[in-house]
Protein backbone atom coordinates (compact mmCIF):
# COMPACT_ATOMS: atom_id res chain seq x y z
CA UNK A 1 0.00 0.00 0.00
CA UNK A 2 1.38 3.27 -1.32
CA UNK A 3 1.99 6.59 0.92
CA UNK A 4 0.68 9.69 -0.72
CA UNK A 5 1.51 13.08 0.28
CA UNK A 6 -1.13 16.28 -1.36
CA UNK A 7 -0.18 19.41 -0.46
CA UNK A 8 -2.93 22.05 -1.41
CA UNK A 9 -6.02 19.47 -1.24
CA UNK A 10 -8.27 20.98 0.67
CA UNK A 11 -10.06 21.34 -2.40
CA UNK A 12 -10.33 21.54 -6.59
CA UNK A 13 -7.80 19.44 -7.94
CA UNK A 14 -5.26 18.61 -4.97
CA UNK A 15 -8.62 17.27 -3.35
CA UNK A 16 -9.43 15.26 -6.27
CA UNK A 17 -6.48 13.67 -6.79
CA UNK A 18 -6.88 12.74 -2.53
CA UNK A 19 -9.85 11.17 -2.92
CA UNK A 20 -8.56 8.95 -5.88
CA UNK A 21 -5.51 8.36 -4.22
CA UNK A 22 -7.94 7.10 -1.16
CA UNK A 23 -10.17 4.69 -3.91
CA UNK A 24 -6.76 3.05 -5.49
CA UNK A 25 -6.22 2.16 -2.26
CA UNK A 26 -3.22 4.38 -0.86
CA UNK A 27 -2.84 6.11 2.07
CA UNK A 28 -3.22 9.75 1.83
CA UNK A 29 -1.96 12.86 3.89
CA UNK A 30 -3.91 15.53 3.23
CA UNK A 31 -2.37 18.89 3.28
CA UNK A 32 -3.43 22.99 2.99
CA UNK A 33 -2.93 26.75 4.06
CA UNK A 34 -6.98 26.29 4.80
CA UNK A 35 -7.00 24.42 8.06
CA UNK A 36 -10.58 24.41 8.16
CA UNK A 37 -11.40 23.25 4.70
CA UNK A 38 -8.76 20.56 5.34
CA UNK A 39 -10.22 19.22 8.53
CA UNK A 40 -13.62 19.02 7.17
CA UNK A 41 -12.37 17.03 4.38
CA UNK A 42 -10.10 14.94 6.55
CA UNK A 43 -13.19 13.89 8.47
CA UNK A 44 -15.04 12.98 5.48
CA UNK A 45 -12.21 10.77 4.55
CA UNK A 46 -11.78 8.98 7.54
CA UNK A 47 -15.88 8.00 7.87
CA UNK A 48 -15.15 6.55 3.88
CA UNK A 49 -11.29 5.10 4.19
CA UNK A 50 -10.83 4.79 8.00
CA UNK A 51 -8.48 6.89 9.83
CA UNK A 52 -5.81 4.33 9.50
CA UNK A 53 -5.77 5.37 5.92
CA UNK A 54 -5.60 9.58 6.65
CA UNK A 55 -3.78 11.57 8.21
CA UNK A 56 -3.99 15.67 7.68
CA UNK A 57 -1.28 18.21 8.37
CA UNK A 58 -1.77 22.22 7.86
CA UNK A 59 0.88 23.64 5.75
CA UNK A 60 1.77 26.62 4.37
CA UNK A 61 4.32 25.60 1.17
CA UNK A 62 6.09 28.84 1.38
CA UNK A 63 7.27 27.67 4.93
CA UNK A 64 10.11 25.33 4.74
CA UNK A 65 10.12 24.86 8.43
CA UNK A 66 6.15 23.69 7.60
CA UNK A 67 6.88 21.32 4.95
CA UNK A 68 9.42 19.55 6.72
CA UNK A 69 6.57 19.27 9.91
CA UNK A 70 4.16 17.53 6.61
CA UNK A 71 7.00 14.81 5.65
CA UNK A 72 7.38 13.97 9.38
CA UNK A 73 3.74 13.73 10.25
CA UNK A 74 3.41 11.26 6.99
CA UNK A 75 6.16 9.38 7.96
CA UNK A 76 5.05 9.00 11.57
CA UNK A 77 1.91 7.78 10.58
CA UNK A 78 2.39 5.42 7.99
CA UNK A 79 6.27 4.78 7.84
CA UNK A 80 7.41 6.34 4.60
CA UNK A 81 6.05 8.46 1.87
CA UNK A 82 6.14 6.61 -1.70
CA UNK A 83 4.74 9.55 -3.72
CA UNK A 84 4.64 13.39 -3.26
CA UNK A 85 3.09 15.57 -5.19
CA UNK A 86 3.53 19.72 -5.11
CA UNK A 87 0.48 20.64 -5.87
CA UNK A 88 -0.54 23.60 -3.63
CA UNK A 89 -0.93 26.50 -6.34
CA UNK A 90 -2.01 30.01 -6.57
CA UNK A 91 -2.56 32.38 -9.53
CA UNK A 92 -2.70 36.26 -9.70
CA UNK A 93 -5.47 38.64 -11.08
CA UNK A 94 -5.11 38.49 -14.93
CA UNK A 95 -4.12 41.56 -15.71
CA UNK A 96 -0.73 43.15 -17.05
CA UNK A 97 1.98 43.19 -14.18
CA UNK A 98 1.88 46.62 -14.11
CA UNK A 99 -1.65 46.86 -12.88
CA UNK A 100 -1.04 44.25 -10.35
CA UNK A 101 -1.37 44.96 -6.20
CA UNK A 102 2.21 44.91 -5.06
CA UNK A 103 1.61 42.31 -2.46
CA UNK A 104 -0.03 39.22 -4.83
CA UNK A 105 3.48 38.92 -6.93
CA UNK A 106 5.09 37.37 -3.58
CA UNK A 107 2.41 35.48 -2.99
CA UNK A 108 2.31 33.65 -6.35
CA UNK A 109 5.82 33.02 -6.07
CA UNK A 110 6.18 32.00 -3.12
CA UNK A 111 3.49 29.87 -3.10
CA UNK A 112 4.19 28.35 -6.79
CA UNK A 113 7.89 28.41 -6.95
CA UNK A 114 9.22 28.41 -3.58
CA UNK A 115 7.02 26.21 -1.99
CA UNK A 116 7.81 23.76 -5.48
CA UNK A 117 11.14 24.20 -4.57
CA UNK A 118 11.26 23.68 -0.90
CA UNK A 119 8.36 20.77 -1.51
CA UNK A 120 11.05 19.03 -3.44
CA UNK A 121 13.63 19.80 -1.34
CA UNK A 122 12.00 17.76 1.78
CA UNK A 123 10.73 15.02 -0.50
CA UNK A 124 14.18 14.21 -1.78
CA UNK A 125 15.88 14.28 1.21
CA UNK A 126 13.43 11.97 3.28
CA UNK A 127 13.10 9.11 0.17
CA UNK A 128 17.08 9.49 -0.86
CA UNK A 129 17.25 8.43 3.01
CA UNK A 130 14.44 5.79 2.80
CA UNK A 131 15.56 4.49 -0.52
CA UNK A 132 12.38 5.02 -2.68
CA UNK A 133 10.16 7.62 -4.10
CA UNK A 134 8.58 9.88 -6.72
CA UNK A 135 7.61 13.30 -6.96
CA UNK A 136 5.47 15.36 -9.00
CA UNK A 137 5.02 18.50 -9.51
CA UNK A 138 1.85 20.07 -11.07
CA UNK A 139 1.97 22.10 -14.39
CA UNK A 140 0.22 24.75 -15.75
CA UNK A 141 -0.46 27.59 -18.20
CA UNK A 142 3.34 28.99 -18.90
CA UNK A 143 5.35 25.39 -18.18
CA UNK A 144 4.99 24.86 -22.12
CA UNK A 145 6.25 27.94 -23.18
CA UNK A 146 2.59 29.63 -23.84
CA UNK A 147 2.29 33.31 -23.41
CA UNK A 148 -1.08 34.97 -22.68
CA UNK A 149 -1.52 38.72 -21.27
CA UNK A 150 -2.20 39.24 -17.63
CA UNK A 151 -0.76 35.97 -16.18
CA UNK A 152 3.19 36.39 -16.67
CA UNK A 153 3.67 35.98 -12.95
CA UNK A 154 1.91 33.30 -13.11
CA UNK A 155 3.02 31.35 -15.94
CA UNK A 156 6.93 32.64 -14.87
CA UNK A 157 6.63 30.37 -11.77
CA UNK A 158 5.22 27.02 -13.48
CA UNK A 159 7.55 28.05 -16.76
CA UNK A 160 10.35 27.56 -13.24
CA UNK A 161 8.89 24.91 -12.16
CA UNK A 162 8.87 22.37 -15.39
CA UNK A 163 12.78 23.64 -15.44
CA UNK A 164 13.34 22.60 -12.22
CA UNK A 165 11.59 19.55 -12.46
CA UNK A 166 13.58 18.79 -15.62
CA UNK A 167 17.33 19.70 -14.21
CA UNK A 168 15.88 17.64 -11.04
CA UNK A 169 15.15 14.57 -13.49
CA UNK A 170 19.08 14.54 -14.89
CA UNK A 171 20.56 15.06 -10.92
CA UNK A 172 18.37 11.94 -9.96
CA UNK A 173 19.45 9.37 -12.75
CA UNK A 174 21.41 6.48 -10.72
CA UNK A 175 19.29 6.99 -7.38
CA UNK A 176 16.25 5.48 -6.28
CA UNK A 177 14.34 8.50 -6.67
CA UNK A 178 11.97 9.84 -9.55
CA UNK A 179 10.76 13.12 -10.15
CA UNK A 180 7.86 14.26 -12.98
CA UNK A 181 5.26 16.38 -13.32
CA UNK A 182 1.13 16.09 -14.13
CA UNK A 183 -0.54 18.76 -16.44
CA UNK A 184 -4.10 18.82 -16.04
CA UNK A 185 -5.12 21.03 -18.30
CA UNK A 186 -7.88 23.42 -17.80
CA UNK A 187 -10.32 22.30 -14.92
CA UNK A 188 -13.43 23.81 -13.90
CA UNK A 189 -12.20 24.33 -10.46
CA UNK A 190 -13.26 27.52 -8.03
CA UNK A 191 -9.67 28.71 -9.11
CA UNK A 192 -10.60 28.81 -12.33
CA UNK A 193 -14.01 30.27 -12.22
CA UNK A 194 -13.05 33.20 -9.66
CA UNK A 195 -10.24 34.09 -12.50
CA UNK A 196 -12.77 34.51 -14.90
CA UNK A 197 -15.47 36.18 -12.99
CA UNK A 198 -12.52 38.81 -12.18
CA UNK A 199 -12.14 39.91 -15.85
CA UNK A 200 -13.32 42.36 -17.79
CA UNK A 201 -16.12 41.74 -20.04
CA UNK A 202 -14.17 41.58 -23.33
CA UNK A 203 -11.65 39.34 -21.58
CA UNK A 204 -14.30 36.78 -20.49
CA UNK A 205 -15.90 36.36 -23.09
CA UNK A 206 -12.80 35.29 -25.02
CA UNK A 207 -11.97 32.81 -22.17
CA UNK A 208 -14.94 31.52 -21.82
CA UNK A 209 -15.44 30.78 -25.51
CA UNK A 210 -12.25 28.58 -25.36
CA UNK A 211 -12.47 26.88 -21.91
CA UNK A 212 -16.39 25.85 -22.76
CA UNK A 213 -14.34 23.88 -25.52
CA UNK A 214 -11.29 22.82 -23.96
CA UNK A 215 -12.05 22.44 -20.19
CA UNK A 216 -13.27 19.54 -17.92
CA UNK A 217 -14.41 18.95 -14.55
CA UNK A 218 -11.85 17.41 -11.44
CA UNK A 219 -14.01 13.89 -11.54
CA UNK A 220 -12.76 13.64 -15.28
CA UNK A 221 -9.58 14.53 -14.69
CA UNK A 222 -8.63 13.25 -11.79
CA UNK A 223 -9.09 9.37 -11.88
CA UNK A 224 -6.91 9.31 -15.46
CA UNK A 225 -4.02 11.34 -13.53
CA UNK A 226 -3.61 9.09 -10.63
CA UNK A 227 -4.08 5.59 -12.71
CA UNK A 228 -1.20 7.12 -14.43
CA UNK A 229 0.93 8.22 -11.58
CA UNK A 230 0.80 4.76 -10.15
CA UNK A 231 1.47 2.64 -12.97
CA UNK A 232 4.91 5.55 -13.64
CA UNK A 233 8.11 3.88 -13.36
CA UNK A 234 10.04 6.48 -15.68
CA UNK A 235 12.19 9.18 -14.06
CA UNK A 236 11.08 12.41 -15.55
CA UNK A 237 7.90 11.44 -17.07
CA UNK A 238 5.30 13.61 -18.00
CA UNK A 239 1.61 12.87 -17.61
CA UNK A 240 -0.27 15.51 -19.89
CA UNK A 241 -3.95 14.99 -19.71
CA UNK A 242 -4.75 18.20 -21.97
CA UNK A 243 -2.59 16.58 -24.67
CA UNK A 244 -2.40 17.09 -28.55
CA UNK A 245 -4.73 14.57 -29.54
CA UNK A 246 -7.66 15.17 -27.01
CA UNK A 247 -7.45 19.08 -27.66
CA UNK A 248 -7.71 17.91 -31.29
CA UNK A 249 -10.85 16.17 -30.78
CA UNK A 250 -12.51 18.19 -28.02
CA UNK A 251 -12.17 21.33 -30.93
CA UNK A 252 -14.18 18.81 -33.09
CA UNK A 253 -16.61 17.49 -31.00
CA UNK A 254 -20.00 19.24 -31.45
CA UNK A 255 -21.31 18.72 -27.90
CA UNK A 256 -18.41 21.05 -26.57
CA UNK A 257 -19.02 23.40 -29.30
CA UNK A 258 -22.38 24.10 -28.38
CA UNK A 259 -21.92 24.30 -24.12
CA UNK A 260 -21.60 26.70 -21.91
CA UNK A 261 -20.02 25.62 -18.38
CA UNK A 262 -20.55 28.83 -16.77
CA UNK A 263 -23.60 29.73 -16.40
CA UNK A 264 -24.14 27.31 -13.38
CA UNK A 265 -21.63 29.63 -11.88
CA UNK A 266 -23.96 32.67 -13.35
CA UNK A 267 -21.19 33.77 -15.94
Amino acid sequence: MKTVVVTGSSKGIGLGLANEFLKKGCNVVLSSFAKDEMMHEYEKACAIYGKKRVAAQACDVSSLGQLRQLWETAQSAFGQVDIWMNNAGIANTTRPIWELETREIPRVVSTNLTGVIYGTQVALQGMLKQGSGQIYNSEGFGSDDMVLRGLSVYGATKRAGRYLTESMAAELEGTPVQIGTISPGIVLTDFLVDDVRKMAPEQREQAKAVYNILADSVEEVTPWLVEEVLKNTENGKRIIWLNEERTNRYMNDEARLGRDVFSQFGL
